[in-house]
């Protein structure tokens, strides 16, 4: 023991060290957080952050319909891409929708898949990808986006706007009526995405809930106000046919960079670069479709939420931080090299936040070490050192007790909003389960950090292609379990979820 006893003052040093270390970065990021938070509430309290003045939705359904494209990429999606294409095919209030359904030679399950959805509904479009797969998700859409040209000419058609959506995705069945007005008002629009509802059990699944929800409330409507630059989703994202044509042209006839692991990301910061104009917009509708998360089954949400993209999110841990680990790698290290630090003082600002999660989640990993280490220390004390002769050097000074005051206060700050925000989109008891989700949170982020870090590293030093790591999908809807009623004021048909 007295060996042990030794050492231990020059470890509490180093624990002490680091848990200042850990605060004083958690701090800055918190700091960074309460901005965005006290933008958007003052925002709302002044009525800055209001929904731009748009008609009304019996409006926009008696809007003359105009051809509209809608993306899809797929690698390995026979699981679900039937069930996406024919039960979108049925819900969505719009006839004038196409759908261009990428696929690689290589795939011939997806292939039969989406022939057997074509074989129902003639506005599906199977678009073969001249090469065997997976290079790119970019690469896929860049032939997607060729053929969708091509079959204008052929067709002597143009479509007003083509809208990026993935395998997974629910639309909702009034997304095309919105985007047939906002198409005229601006180049790039994105709408919200959030995640079905989980059962209240599921963590990792619980904190895509969580962050979208914060994510599509919150942070997208003070971005647009203070940047101007909306990131693109990849999902319920529509650009104009001008915008489009301007980024093929601009790109040596690919729309999307072939590299870029976040090519969604990427391509909104181009739209901006050639002066288009971008909108976050969360247009409120009277229903939703959702999951029951008491029976598992799909149905009518009715509740004014705006309209969004619903989808499954990864539940397993692997697959949730091998997907965040995609997103980083886009955005972080990509994005750094590819976009830099361009644009005004606002748009640099959340860039910076976009990429402060490399630093801010190890930092984190640490003040949970330096905690554990803090109590195991306290339990050896009260059995071995009633004298306290071993003592803290560094965190009995006031200005580490100020700094854990105020960490420790902007954590019941961020836990407060993370619940209210949840609470908006899903109910009560997913809004008290999102703060044991932002522990679970922490510990994902830094496991896909981690990943990301090794990757990009491996790739600077051997040089070798980042390929596409897609993720494993799961979709809500077979072949005729739901049914919308007639219109939209016609809501008693169909299920329903509480």
């Amino acid at each position: 023991m007295a060996n042990v006893t030794a050492y231990l003052p020059g470890y509490l040093y180093s624990v002490e060290i680091t848990m200042l270390m850990a605060g004083i970065i958690i701090a800055v990021s918190s700091f960074d957080d309460l901005v965005v938070d006290l933008l958007y509430w003052t925002g709302r309290l002044f009525g800055v952050a209001r929904t731009r003045d748009l008609p009304d939705v019996e409006v926009l359904e008696q809007l003359t319909e105009r051809p509209i494209a809608i993306m899809v990429p797929c690698w390995k999606e026979h699981d679900v891409i039937f069930s996406m294409l024919s039960s979108n095919s049925r819900l969505l209030r719009y006839r004038q929708a196409h759908y261009f359904v990428g696929v690689y030679l290589n795939d011939p399950q997806t292939q039969d898949e989406i022939r057997k959805a074509q074989s129902l509904y003639p506005n599906i479009h199977m678009v073969l990808v001249p090469r065997d797969g997976p290079t790119s998700k970019a690469d896929c859409l860049n032939q997607i986006v060729s053929d969708i040209f091509m079959f204008e000419a052929e067709q002597s058609i143009q479509f007003a706007g083509v809208v990026m959506h993935d395998s997974e995705d629910l639309i909702h069945p009034l997304e095309l009526k919105l985007f047939n007005k906002l198409v005229d008002l601006y180049d790039f629009v994105q709408l919200p995405v959030y995640s079905f509802s989980r059962p209240v059990l599921s963590l990792i699944g619980g904190i895509y809930m969580d962050e979208f929800a914060e994510m599509h409330t919150k942070d997208l409507e003070v971005r647009q106000r203070i940047s101007g630059v909306i990131p693109c989703a990849g999902v319920s994202a529509c650009f104009s046919r001008e915008a489009m044509l301007h980024l093929v042209d601009q790109n040596q006839g690919e729309a999307f960079r072939v590299a870029s692991f976040t090519e969604d990301y990427d391509i909104a910061f181009r739209v901006s670069e050639l002066g288009f104009k971008s909108a976050f917009i969360a247009y409120p509708a009277k229903y939703a479709i959702d999951i029951d998360i008491d029976t598992g089954n799909p149905g009518i949400l009715h509740r004014q939420l705006p309209i969004a993209t619903r989808e499954f999110f990864p539940s397993g841990l692997e697959s949730a931080y091998r997907q965040r680990a995609r997103w980083l790698l886009g955005i972080v290290f990509q994005g750094t090299e590819e976009i830099g630090w361009k644009g005004k003082f606002g748009t640099k600002y959340f860039l910076a936040r976009d990429r402060k999660g490399v630093i801010t989640s190890p930092a984190v990993m640490l003040a949970y070490f330096a905690m554990a280490n803090l109590i195991l220390f306290e339990v050896f004390r009260w059995y071995f050192d009633p004298d306290e002769q071993l003592s803290y050097t560094l965190l009995t000074s006031d200005w580490a007790k100020t700094l854990f005051w105020v960490t420790f206060c902007f954590l019941i700050w961020r836990l407060l909003n993370r619940m209210i925000f949840t609470g908006m989109i899903y109910n009560l008891r997913h809004a008290l389960m999102s703060a044991p989700r932002l522990i679970v949170g922490n510990f994902v982020n830094f496991f896909a950090t981690w990943r990301a870090v090794r990757i990009y590293t491996s790739h600077r030093i051997s040089g070798r292609a980042l390929v596409w790591d897609k993720t494993s999908h799961s979709y809500p809807i077979q072949m005729g379990e739901l049914e919308l009623p007639a219109s939209n004021n016609e809501l008693s048909g169909g299920a329903s979820v509480s």
